[in-house]
């Protein structure tokens, strides 16, 4: 079977739907934005070709496929979606109105911005959701998750340091209300307490950056890339959730979950609040942060 898997970006999202390719069955062709190329595995035996999305059309053009998985809600991938002959489209695809989706991807694009429900439905559905990414994209494809791992890129070579905790502080901005004002106070307390803490910084190389975490033993960030890339590494960590669903995250029995008291009122605002990135105080986060290291560390996983 020739599967064309069209999935570009965000980085984070890039990886979780990596756990796809623990069941597809098959020759794959993923469609990437380039600069997140570096995320998918090498050798993988059913990921045959990469392309980037501004090459995918000449090179595809000729061909057709079984099945084409398309989950980027962008314009210039619905279009790709349709233009590539396939025996079977499941999710977004272009139509002479604008970006729309299969019925098996309703579940999860109903709560998206392109919601044929509108904004109101939408932002209410994801409010109420019960279930995880994986849940709905495996769903789609008339499959059940099952916990099945991400597939990323590994340098095998990295060993992880015992007591070093990773620190992303960053988090895009997309989602400005992503970040937490308490990294500062947590890195000293650790330190108080014998940690190291290394602050994640942007690397030139996306798989040096990788490697960087690949060396943590546990991990503290917001919902980013860091987080899914942990848990990718089986790395256990923490994640502060501000103002985006904690549900929608498979905690893989690694991640602890910190959910701000006022995500409600910032549920995927983009509007900066002061009052919601200090909701969670420093104090709690370090408590829960040594109690979950000493917990993972019984289970002989830092």
């Amino acid at each position: 079977m020739k599967i064309l898997l069209i999935k570009t970006g965000a980085a984070g999202d890039v990886v979780r739907t990596t756990s796809l390719l623990r069941v597809l069955k098959g020759d794959i062709t993923w469609v990437i934005d380039n600069r997140y190329r570096a995320i998918l595995p090498e050798g993988h035996p059913a990921l045959r070709r990469i392309l980037a999305l501004d090459e995918a059309y000449d090179i595809l053009k000729n061909e057709s496929f079984d099945l084409t998985v398309s989950l980027e809600e962008d314009m210039a991938c619905a279009q790709l979606a349709i233009a590539i002959p396939t025996g079977r489209l499941v999710g977004i695809y272009w139509a002479d109105d604008g970006i729309r989706y299969t019925g098996e991807g309703t579940g999860w694009f109903d709560m998206s911005l392109i919601s044929k429900l509108g904004k109101e439905a939408a932002n209410a559905m994801k409010a109420a959701n019960t279930h995880t990414f994986q849940h709905w994209l495996f769903r789609m494809l008339d499959l059940s998750f099952q916990g099945e791992p991400y597939c990323i890129y590994r340098n095998n070579i990295i060993i992880r340091e015992k007591g070093l905790v990773g620190i992303e502080t960053r988090s895009g901005n997309r989602w400005p209300n992503k970040s937490w004002a308490g990294y500062q106070e947590l890195i000293a307390q650790l330190t108080a307490n014998g940690y190291r803490c290394q602050v994640l910084t942007q690397r030139e190389k996306l798989r040096d950056y990788l490697d960087d975490i690949a060396r943590c033993s546990y991990l503290v960030s917001g919902d980013t890339l860091a987080m899914h890339v942990a848990m990718a590494y089986q790395i256990p960590g923490l994640a502060i959730f501000n103002c985006t669903s904690p549900v929608e995250i498979y905690d893989y029995n690694l991640l602890q979950k910190v959910v701000s008291p006022l995500l409600q009122q910032s549920f995927y605002s983009r509007a900066f609040s002061p009052e919601v990135v200090a909701s969670v105080s420093p104090q709690s986060v370090h408590e829960l942060v040594v109690a979950h290291m000493a917990s993972m560390k019984e289970g002989q996983k830092v």
